[in-house]
């Protein structure tokens, strides 16, 4: 009996720790979803179209670290074979 109790005990614990939904809304042009611990650790992905058709992303993680930009397509990014400066002016 003891074990059972113990047993159903922790399966309430792993689900009150287990990540869950914070938010999750969409409409016609935007969208916001985002699970975790909320005061802990969050990760979650927005998307909005703009009115020029484009339809952009971003996705993140919030935790102790800070709010952190893990993957999105606003912000160009820099080519990484972009030539580098040439050091032979001596």
């Amino acid at each position: 009996m003891k074990v059972l109790v113990l047993f159903a005990l922790g399966l309430v614990a792993l689900a009150a720790a287990r990540p869950s939904d914070i938010i999750d809304f969409e409409e016609d042009h935007m969208e916001h979803e985002q699970e975790g611990i909320p005061g802990t650790a969050v990760e979650g992905e927005y998307s909005w179209v703009a009115p020029d058709g484009n339809e952009y992303r971003v996705k993140y993680v919030a935790d102790r670290f800070g709010y952190r930009i893990v993957d999105d397509n606003v912000v160009p990014r820099m080519r990484s074979d972009a030539a580098e400066f040439d050091d032979d002016d001596d």
